[in-house]
């Protein structure tokens, strides 16, 4: 049986897996990006895994995600926000020449949706659209059972559509950006902010305690205790599934602002699913409640409409495998 290969090309890891024909990832290997070394030594290693791991086996084809806009007929990527030296590399023609393979190459949220897409949580739909939430905000869209890649091959970039039309300015050159309100980063850096006020309230309540009797001091939010040292959006989504108030209201914030991007993506796409995966996905309940609860009191009423939105399925495998089957869906592959 022939098997085919994904490879999922971070700012921090390569993950490269061997994928059956029914989704699975037979066999696996993860390798430091080293991305301010370049493209090139990278790419080496890439090649040289994707050897070992053939072995005795028959390889059909590698399929690559990778951050940043992909020119899919030529496989080049364009301005990967955490590959500094990668702009221009033609991925493709490098590592269909070290493999002796065919080479597919696409942006890193387009192979996550595809992988969702055929074996994951957007399993049978014509229409879909996925999201990934983590350092940054990637989209892919399916329509009418086809991948979505738009005249400039950079459609789905949804963490750069606007919510705010003179809001926060983004790390792209734009201002009120999605990606600017649910990016992790920021999302850690409000948290410090509020917790800091919560702090400096209390303390002055306490001050003021023995001037009123009955008066009762709220406890501080558990994040104050990481206001030293390192703090994650991990502590944030356990502190926020404890009932911590204030990480809560952070994580339900974070879904207003996202469904009202998902608000948009309705009103252009007409989706049956929205699947939402990434670190940040791990929010759970609070997060997707809130994003449901947004997009369905802003939407156009339809009688009838289809629209779910649910949880990405397949984690951390979802971009090998999606990258895994580009030479079946580039080309106009249909789903079914």
């Amino acid at each position: 049986m022939a098997l085919d290969v994904g490879v999922d090309i971070g700012g921090t890891y390569i993950k490269i897996g061997v994928v059956d024909g029914d989704g699975k990832v037979v066999a696996r290997r993860r390798l430091k990006t080293a991305a301010k070394k370049g493209p090139a030594q990278a790419l080496e290693r890439v090649a040289r895994t994707v050897a070992t791991l053939g072995g005795k086996r028959r390889l059909r084809s590698v399929g690559v995600g990778i951050a940043g806009l992909v020119e899919h007929e030529h496989g080049v990527v364009r301005v990967p926000p955490n590959l500094p030296g990668w702009n221009g590399t033609a991925v493709k023609l490098v590592l269909a020449e070290k493999t002796g393979l065919p080479v597919q190459c696409t942006n890193d949220a387009n192979a996550v949706c595809i992988g969702e897409w055929l074996y994951g949580a957007g399993r049978g739909c014509d229409d879909l659209f996925c999201l990934t939430l983590g350092t940054g905000v990637g989209g892919g869209a399916v329509s009418g059972g086809k991948l979505v890649l738009g005249a400039n091959h950079a459609a789905g970039e949804l963490g750069h559509t606007v919510i705010f039309g003179n809001g926060l300015p983004c790390r792209c050159g734009g201002r009120g950006c999605l990606e600017r309100y649910v990016g992790a980063g920021y999302i850690v850096k409000r948290a410090r902010s509020r917790v800091r006020v919560q702090v400096k309230q209390l303390a002055s309540h306490r001050e003021q305690l023995p001037m009123f009797k009955g008066m009762h001091i709220e406890r501080p939010s558990v994040l104050s205790d990481l206001l030293g040292g390192r703090m994650t959006t991990e502590d944030i989504a356990r502190a926020a599934k404890g009932g911590d108030r204030l990480a809560l209201g952070l994580v339900e914030e974070v879904g207003e602002y996202l469904g009202l991007a998902l608000v948009n993506v309705v009103a252009l796409f007409d989706p049956e699913r929205i699947v939402i995966g990434g670190g940040l996905a791990g929010f759970g309940e609070p997060l997707f409640r809130s994003v449901r609860q947004m997009v369905m009191r802003r939407i156009q009423p339809l009688t009838g409409r289809k629209l779910d939105i649910v949880p990405a399925e397949l984690g951390n495998d979802a971009g090998i495998v999606g990258a895994s089957r580009l030479g079946r869906v580039l080309p106009g592959f249909r789903a079914g």
